[in-house]
């Protein structure tokens, strides 16, 4: 009977003592947090490579001082999930997230050629108010063609028809869209065929190309096409490759 009761101090005695060790301990952790004033943030789980999504599978949880997160560091989970990474910097693991690091897809540098398709390039062309109308980034346009050759009959047509307009930009090369932007367009950016380019770059120095709305402004679908029927686009190849002189 003793011996029971003995060990039921003891084991009343090691209980009591792991409930004052426990205790301790989280007012020892509550100590150190309050001295340390920690914050939830969020830090690279691995290596992130340029112009990457980041999704949830890359951000672990941690708690940090806040005398050492920067004003500019992202510390809530949903502005970072979605976003990219730049184009020239790789976010190392174990790095916080910050605003300069990260971009909206639609304020990408290289926004524009994100959006092509296989085979396409981007067609660059000077506009203003006159010329762009009322035509918006993501409607498609067609490309119109006039020149006047020394000596011959003007020339007018349709070269490229139903060409994706992927942005409009200012002068600062920065997108109407953006609040950063004056408003006023100046060069417009199109998706076109990498077999297109060639006699659009020949129709911008040997003539003057307007844009006008397309039938399928509003497609989602449509992609440039050469106007195979246009007598500019004959003009333009014949231009291209000239007949060889009778001998």
């Amino acid at each position: 009977m003793e011996r029971k009761t003995l060990i039921i101090k003891l084991l009343a005695i090691a209980g009591c003592t792991a409930a004052i060790l426990l205790m301790n301990y989280a007012i020892f952790r509550l100590y150190v947090a309050n001295k340390l004033d920690l914050a939830v943030t969020w830090i690279a789980a691995h290596d992130i490579q340029p112009r990457t999504r980041i999704t949830a599978d890359d951000l672990v949880e941690v708690r940090i001082s806040r005398r050492y997160l920067l004003d500019h560091t992202y510390n809530d989970k949903s502005d970072i999930i979605g976003k990219y990474t730049e184009i020239q910097g790789m976010i190392p693991a174990g790095s916080p997230f910050y605003a300069g690091m990260l971009y909206e897809e639609k304020d990408l540098p290289d926004q524009p050629v994100l959006q092509l398709k296989e085979n396409q390039v981007l067609f660059t062309l000077e506009v203003d108010v006159a010329k762009i109308g009322s035509i918006t980034a993501g409607q498609r346009a067609d490309i119109f063609v006039t020149a006047a050759p020394r000596d011959e009959t003007p020339v007018t047509g349709c070269l490229i028809r139903n060409a994706r307009v992927v942005s409009i930009k200012d002068h600062k090369g920065v997108p109407l869209s953006s609040k950063e932007s004056t408003g006023i367009p100046y060069m417009a950016e199109l998706a076109v065929g990498k077999e297109q380019l060639e006699l659009l770059t020949l129709a911008k120095s040997a003539g003057e190309i307007q844009l006008y709305t397309s039938s399928q402004s509003y497609s989602t679908e449509a992609e440039a096409q050469l106007d195979e029927d246009s007598p500019v686009t004959a003009w333009l190849r014949a231009l291209k490759n000239p007949p060889q002189a009778q001998g």
